[in-house]
């Protein structure tokens, strides 16, 4: 039977991601490696709990995560997707509707991505919200990148009592190598196009292959070329004399 990654933790922002992708390739905490079936669902889908999984092709692998509920539309808090889980009581003319919720944490204004999506929203819903983050992993220097992805659930009342990396004992150790972990594409990548030999944000590994992104641009290159300034004599000659038939 298959398990959360960790069954109790608050991710608040993208180095506690990369803190539990770490502990996963270290082989401390273990991903999910199929698809939840209807009895593990009911059993690890609550509030704190946490999956990692890998994005795969293989049949036998996950191309994507199902967990067999009803969600609303995504909301970007940086660097998480969030989403409301949808209640036959959502939208009803009696929906309550409470001031924002801002907390402090030690005074200043906590950073975590689920308080603001709270803080924004209202802090009202009373299911379940799911918050969802990908990278590319490089588990080695030379080695191809893989689509790694964390999925999260909690409850806007549970989220203060679940623990956070900090208070993990294990998880609190774990320190994370530079360039292993390259954040999938957000939302302020979706309008712009990383330069080459980025390691920011959504590296090239995200965009399509590199010989067919080349094979295209020459191909547009060498027609604008031929087409102007690179005429063999004898198209330029041909040219002036159909050109002086007009005159």
């Amino acid at each position: 039977m298959q398990e959360a990654t960790h069954s109790r933790l608050h991710v608040r922002d993208a180095r506690d991601a990369h803190v539990v992708f770490e502990a996963v390739r270290l082989g401390i905490l273990l991903p999910v490696t199929r698809r939840l079936n209807e009895a593990e669902r009911s059993i690890c889908i609550r509030s704190g709990s946490v999956f990692v999984w890998e994005e795969s092709d293989d049949e036998a692998g996950l191309k994507r995560w199902t967990d067999g509920r009803v969600w609303g539309q995504s909301r970007m808090r940086e660097p998480y997707l969030f989403y409301d889980e949808k209640l036959p009581s959502d939208g009803g003319p009696g929906t309550d509707k409470r001031s924002p919720i801002i907390r402090f944490v030690d005074g200043t204004r906590s950073s975590s991505s689920a308080l603001v999506h709270q803080n924004r929203s209202g802090g009202n819903h009373t299911g379940l919200i799911k918050q969802a983050y990908s990278v590319w992993a490089y588990p080695s220097p030379h080695s191809k990148p893989r689509k790694w992805h964390i999925t999260a659930y909690f409850t806007y009342a549970d989220l203060p009592f679940i623990p956070t990396i900090d208070q993990d004992p294990t998880l609190s150790r774990i320190g994370v190598p530079p360039g292993v972990y390259r954040a999938g594409k957000t939302r302020s990548e979706t309008s712009t196009t990383p330069s080459t030999g980025s390691h920011s944000g959504g590296s090239s590994a995200a965009l399509p292959p590199l010989h067919s992104t080349v094979g295209h641009y020459m191909g547009h290159t060498h027609t604008a070329q031929g087409s102007h300034g690179s005429r063999l004599p004898e198209d330029h000659r041909m040219i002036q004399m159909l050109n002086s038939r007009h005159i």
